[in-house]
């Protein structure tokens, strides 16, 4: 089963605005530092085994890559953005998410190829300031985090975590070329392609990736999920399907989202938040890995 500000960090050397000058690009005013390694250069933080890599730039941004075939992370377009999200609850309703401001990031831990764990605070607008725990353990990934002051900002401020699944089979479905057998190969390959829910109420269902569906809906996740399991065979030609795993702690849950009621393989969010009334400290926690 996956589960577990002292002097601040910040940034690089003059070696690195040496090599992001003679690189063409202008170093930023102030961000998490970066690792020394060329390869790395603008990330903070890297955790790397056979099946993925998961990366925290010096900006904030956060992202999984899977491993393609030829054992090498798989394209932009197919790796899976997490997202940092302090929400903001409007008086009409509507959710607000704040813009980090990748200036204010701090860590008193050092850049690092090989996450253990790291605390990450910063600000977003309206000087509300956050705090993120980053931590790896056996090839899991476990996030968690919390507001620690609501700045100048009136509203309701809740944290959150985003995992965004992409459109996994956007650049196929629209090749022109495409002829009859390849687009019935492809609807063979979506057709296989689902998510695994298990809910608060512990009951399970399967979702296909083909169907058009209301991710949200009390039917799907509007209740709140334990679990999602997504298998997806978009990352390979050959072979098994590709399996994220998603789970959210104690005190937590997940939540689904999807644009406009499309089929999941169109892409889709999973929503992570604590419950802030039985996790103040903000322990609880957002597990993840690939398979």
């Amino acid at each position: 089963m996956l589960w577990a500000m002292k002097t601040p960090r910040m940034l690089s050397g003059c070696w690195v605005s040496l090599v992001l000058l003679a690189a063409g690009i202008a170093p930023a005013a102030a961000e998490l530092a970066t690792l020394d390694q060329t390869e790395y250069l603008g990330y903070f933080a890297v955790f790397a085994n056979a099946r993925y890599q998961f990366k925290v730039a010096s900006d904030g941004k956060i992202a999984l890559w899977p491993i393609g075939e030829k054992r090498e992370p798989v394209a932009l377009a197919l790796s899976i953005p997490i997202q940092i999200a302090v929400e903001e609850l409007m008086p009409d309703g509507k959710i607000a998410v704040k813009q980090i401001q990748s200036a204010s990031l701090e860590s008193v831990q050092p850049p690092t190829l090989k996450l253990e764990k790291i605390v990450i605070t910063g600000k977003v607008a309206g000087d509300a300031t956050f705090e993120v725990d980053i931590e790896q353990s056996r090839g899991t990934i476990f996030m968690g985090g919390r507001v620690t002051n609501p700045g100048t900002l009136k509203n309701t401020l809740r944290f959150a975590i985003y995992a965004k699944m992409p459109s996994l089979y956007t650049r196929s479905a629209n090749a022109k070329t495409m002829n009859k057998k390849d687009e019935s190969a492809l609807q063979k390959k979506i057709a296989g392609d689902h998510v695994t829910l298990k809910g608060i109420d512990g009951k399970h269902r399967k979702e296909p990736f083909d169907k058009r569906v209301d991710a949200s809906s009390p039917e799907i996740s509007g209740a709140g999920l334990i679990s999602a399991d997504v298998e997806t065979a978009a990352y390979v030609t050959k072979g098994p399907s590709k399996k994220f795993q998603f789970v959210a702690g104690p005190n937590s849950m997940l939540t689904l989202k999807n644009e406009q009621g499309g089929p999941l393989h169109e892409g889709f969010t999973i929503r992570w938040e604590a419950d802030k009334a039985k996790d103040p400290d903000g322990k609880a926690r957002f597990a993840f890995e690939v398979k």
